[in-house]
């Protein structure tokens, strides 16, 4: 009885909150880039499902590795801190694995991706442990959505095995959709909560970003085609700038913003594929 009941109380090894991110829109930012990425380059091959594979175990990594840090500080459960240790270890030896059959697979390039993306999950863990508040941070969130971004040109040199030019534009136009994805979303939440925000700079910083974008394309540096998504995320930040825009169902608002990123990442295929 008394084995059963200690068995009955022990804490389970999997529960989301220890292993799942609690922003649902960061995995489109993830996922996004990586299947944009994967769609120009036009073929699937055990590199990019290793890259795959192994920035999903990065990206789930933040998460267990907060906990880990905050309980042995007694700010968060002490039960939860074994488990949370090793998920972090586990999750950290296959991005490794991962990464050294990429080496092995003549792909060394990608290491030019890495420095960016420890740098953040550093920051992250570092504002984690001292402040949780600090982790929401808009610079953190802003920093941490273009870093995934990179999953795009991981995703193309893995499937090609050599840098191009697209590559780089790709991580240049889907870490912006992640930027300008992060600031709508947050005013939105603002507005929501009834707590004073500054629209205009909003707003501006959509129209900076649109006219970069436009401009690039007269350039010819990016595909016509995919400077239309910042056409419409200009288009409802103006909007959303004219008066406060509470949401009316949570759920709702985060599928519709997660196809929103899908079909912006449909056009950009488009306007690459259409280019080739």
């Amino acid at each position: 009885m008394t084995t059963l009941k200690r068995y009955g109380s022990r804490r389970p090894i999997f529960r989301k909150q220890l292993v799942l991110p609690a922003e649902h829109g960061s995995w489109a930012w993830l996922l996004v880039p990586f299947l944009v990425g994967t769609a120009v380059a036009g073929r699937w091959n055990l590199a990019v499902t290793l890259v795959l594979v192994g920035g999903l175990a990065a990206f789930l990594v933040r998460q267990p590795a907060t906990i880990w840090l905050r309980a042995s500080r007694g700010r968060a459960r002490r039960a939860d801190g074994p488990v949370a240790a090793g998920w972090t270890l586990g999750l950290a030896l296959v991005a490794l694995f991962c990464l050294a059959g990429l080496l092995l697979m003549e792909r060394a390039t990608l290491i030019w991706l890495l420095p960016p993306l420890l740098l953040i999950l550093v920051l992250y863990l570092v504002a984690a442990r001292r402040n949780r508040a600090s982790t929401r941070a808009l610079w953190m969130e802003v920093a941490g959505a273009v870093a995934l971004a990179a999953m795009a040109p991981a995703a193309m040199i893995a499937a090609n095995g050599n840098v191009t030019a697209i590559a780089w534009a790709l991580w240049g136009l889907l870490g912006l959709q992640n930027e300008l994805g992060v600031l709508y979303v947050r005013q939105r939440i603002a507005d929501t909560h009834g707590r004073p925000a500054k629209r205009w700079p909003v707003f501006w910083g959509h129209a900076a970003s649109a006219a970069a974008v436009f401009l690039a394309t007269a350039l010819a540096a990016l595909a016509w085609l995919a400077a239309l998504p910042f056409l419409a995320f200009l288009l409802r930040a103006g909007w959303m700038a004219i008066k406060p825009r509470p949401i009316p169902r949570i759920k709702r608002f985060g599928f519709i913003e997660v196809g929103v990123e899908i079909a912006s990442g449909l056009v950009i295929v488009t306007a690459y594929s259409m280019a080739q």
